[in-house]
C-alpha cells in the first residue's frame, strides 16, 4: 500500500545525521512531504523521479558547473521533488547564488552538508522512519475500524459514525441520502455549510477545496453519498481509507436497519394477501398505508409478479430480496409492498409521483433488476416478470393482480413474441384470453384456419407460416418471398393454395383481421394443444 505518510522535510532535519547540515534555500518549503530517498549523481533526472523524493548528491556529476547545477535544481522542482541535499567537498565547494535564488523562488529546500556523511546511513534511517509511519498508519486504521465495530453495536450508530469520522479527521463531513436527506458534521456556520452543499451539487470544485467522496453501498446499490471536505491540505490516502471504512460501516448499519424493517413488514404479508383478493375497502387501505408510511401519497398502483422455478431454494434470502427490490423502486418514486406465493413473489407498486411516467419508471426498475449482479448471484431458474393493469383506486388492486397473472401466463407460453412485461402491451392477446375463458377460441381458430392447419398437418407444409408473413408484409409478394427465403414462383403457388382453402377474399379488411386474430390465438394455444384439435376438413359444396 502506498500510503501518504506525511514525513516532512522539517521532521527529517531533526535527525542526528542532519545535525551539521544547513538549509541555504527554500526554508518555506520544509513542510513538503518525503515519500522516498534517492542518491543521484547524474545530470538528467526528469525521468527518474515520481514526486516527493529527497535527493542526495555529492556533485560528482557536474563538478562545479553552475549551469548544470541550476538545471538539476530546475528538473527537481519540475518533478515535485521534496528537496535536494548536497555534500560540499572535493566535487563541489560552494553553491552558486543563482541556484540559491532559483530554489528560494520555488520554496524548494536546498540543504548542504559541510562534513562528509554516509548516504547509506541517511537512506536507511529515513526509510526506517517511513516504515514506522506505515506501520503507525495501519495500527491507526485498525484501531479506527475497531471503534466503528463498537459503534455498530450501539443505538443510532449512523450519527455516531459520522461524528467519529469528523473528530478523527478534523474535517467537515456531509452525508446525503438518495432521498435527499442531508446530515452535516462541521464546525462551520450554517451559511458556510450551505455554500459547501451547493458546491457538492455542482460540477466545479474550487482549487483551494479538497473533497473526497465515497458511496454508501449495499446489495450492489448506492443508498447515500459520504463526503469529507478539507479547505487547507490535500486529502491523504490514509484519510481516504478512513472515509472508505466509515462508508462500509454506514452501509452495514443501513442494511441492518433495512433488514429489521423488512422483517417487521413481513408480518404484513397476510394483510397484503387479503388486499390482493379484494378483502379491504378503500378507506381501510388508505388508513393502513398512512400508518405504515405517513409521507406516502398514493397516486395509482400496479401489481408486479416475479416468478422463478427455484424460488424455494432461496426463500431464506427473501428478506434481502425484498430489501433489494425496495431499494430499486424507491429510487424511482415507487413504494413497494410484497407477498410470497409458492414460486412467485408478488409486489404491489404504489406510485408516489406523477402518473404520466409511472410505466417508464416501472420498466426501468424491472430492467435494473434483471441486469443486477445481486439478482444474478441468486442463480434463479427461468426468472420471469409481468406487470398488471394500472389502477387508480387502490381497492381495485385485485384487477391488477389478475391481469398480471394473465400477462405472465401469455409471456410464458409465447416468450419469443412478447418482449414487454405490461398487460396493456398484450394488445390482441387480451381478446384471445377473453375468448379462451368463454370457450369460443377453439371454434374461432377452426373456422378461420382449420383448412390451412389440416393441409400443413397432412402435407408437412408451411402454408400457415406463409399466410402469417404475407399478412405482415401487407400483401407485398417480393418482401414476403425474401422473408420466407423462397423464390417468387413458390410463393405464387402457395398463395393459390391459400385461395383454395380460405377463399380469395382473405385480404379483405374484416376477414383479414379475423385471420390475424386466429393466427395469434393459435400460437397462444398450440403450446399445449394438438394441431388436429383446430383442423377441420372443408365441407364440400
Amino acid at each position: 500500500m502506498n500510503f501518504d505518510v506525511k514525513l516532512s522535510m522539517h521532521e527529517i532535519l531533526q535527525n542526528k545525521y542532519f545535525r551539521d547540515a544547513k538549509v541555504i534555500a527554500g526554508k518555506s518549503g520544509l513542510h513538503r512531504p518525503v515519500r522516498w530517498v534517492h542518491v543521484l549523481e547524474v545530470t538528467s533526472i526528469e525521468n527518474l523521479l515520481s514526486g516527493n523524493e529527497l535527493i542526495l548528491s555529492t556533485g560528482i556529476g557536474w563538478k562545479g558547473d553552475k549551469e548544470v547545477f541550476g538545471s538539476l535544481v530546475q528538473q527537481s522542482i519540475d518533478a515535485n521533488a521534496a528537496g535536494l541535499c548536497v555534500e560540499l567537498g572535493p566535487y563541489i565547494s560552494t553553491v552558486p547564488q543563482e541556484v540559491i535564488e532559483l530554489a528560494d523562488s520555488h520554496d524548494f529546500p536546498l540543504i548542504v552538508f559541510f562534513k562528509e556523511v554516509r548516504f547509506i546511513d541517511i537512506t536507511q534511517e529515513i526509510h526506517s522512519l517511513l516504515i514506522k509511519k506505515h506501520y503507525q498508519i495501519l495500527s491507526d486504521l485498525e484501531e479506527y475500524s475497531n471503534r466503528l465495530n463498537q459503534l455498530l453495536l450501539s443505538s443510532n450508530p449512523q450519527q455516531k459514525i459520522l461524528q467519529l469520522l469528523h473528530v478523527h479527521l478534523k474535517m467537515t463531513v456531509f452525508y446525503i441520502s438518495n432521498q435527499g436527506k442531508v446530515q452535516v458534521i462541521s464546525k462551520k456556520t450554517p451559511e458556510e455549510q450551505d455554500r459547501i452543499f451547493e458546491i457538492l451539487k455542482g460540477d466545479k470544485i474550487p482549487q483551494h477545496m479538497n473533497i473526497a467522496h465515497q458511496p454508501v453501498q449495499a446489495l450492489n446499490q448506492t443508498f447515500a453519498d459520504l463526503f469529507i471536505i478539507s479547505e487547507s491540505e490535500a486529502i491523504t490516502e490514509f484519510e481516504s481509507l478512513v472515509l472508505d471504512r466509515s462508508a462500509i460501516a454506514l452501509a452495514q448499519s443501513l442494511l441492518r436497519e433495512l433488514y429489521v424493517e423488512e422483517q417487521r413488514k413481513a408480518k404484513e404479508a397476510e394483510w397484503v394477501g387479503c388486499w390482493l383478493e379484494g378483502g379491504h375497502s378503500n378507506e381501510q387501505i388508505h388508513r393502513y398505508l398512512s400508518e405504515l408510511e405517513p409521507n406516502l401519497k398514493p397516486n395509482g398502483c400496479m401489481v408486479l409478479l416475479c416468478k422463478a422455478d427455484n424460488l424455494d431454494k432461496v426463500i431464506s434470502e427473501f428478506t434481502y430480496l425484498k430489501v433489494y427490490f425496495r431499494s430499486i423502486f424507491e429510487q424511482r418514486g415507487i413504494f413497494l409492498l410484497s407477498h410470497l406465493q409458492k414460486n412467485q413473489m408478488v409486489f404491489v407498486l404504489i406510485n408516489n409521483w406523477k402518473t404520466d411516467d409511472f410505466k417508464r419508471r416501472v420498466q426501468e426498475g424491472v430492467e435494473c433488476l434483471k441486469e443486477s449482479e445481486f439478482i444474478k448471484k441468486q442463480k434463479f431458474s427461468r426468472l420471469e416478470f409481468s406487470v398488471g393493469k394500472f389502477i387508480n383506486h387502490l381497492n381495485d388492486v385485485k384487477n391488477s393482480y389478475q391481469t398480471a397473472k394473465e400477462t405472465l401466463n401469455i409471456r410464458e407460453k409465447m416468450p419469443n413474441q412478447l418482449g414487454n412485461y405490461f398487460y396493456e402491451d398484450l394488445y390482441i392477446f387480451r381478446l384471445v384470453l377473453a375468448a379462451n375463458e368463454q370457450g369460443v377460441l377453439r371454434e374461432f381458430i377452426s373456422d378461420y384456419l382449420g383448412p390451412v392447419l389440416l393441409h400443413d398437418q397432412q402435407n408437412n407444409g408451411e402454408l400457415l407460416k406463409t399466410l402469417k408473413i404475407y399478412l405482415q408484409c401487407k400483401g407485398a409478394k417480393k418482401e414476403t418471398a425474401e422473408q420466407l427465403h423462397i423464390v417468387r414462383q413458390t410463393l405464387y403457388h402457395r398463395i393459390e393454395r391459400l385461395y383454395e382453402l380460405i377463399g380469395r377474399d382473405f385480404m379483405e379488411p374484416y376477414k383479414r383481421q379475423a385471420i390475424e386474430v386466429a393466427i395469434s390465438a393459435y400460437e397462444y394455444t398450440s403450446a399445449s394443444k394438438s394441431l388436429y384439435e383446430y383442423a377441420s376438413i372443408p365441407k364440400s359444396s
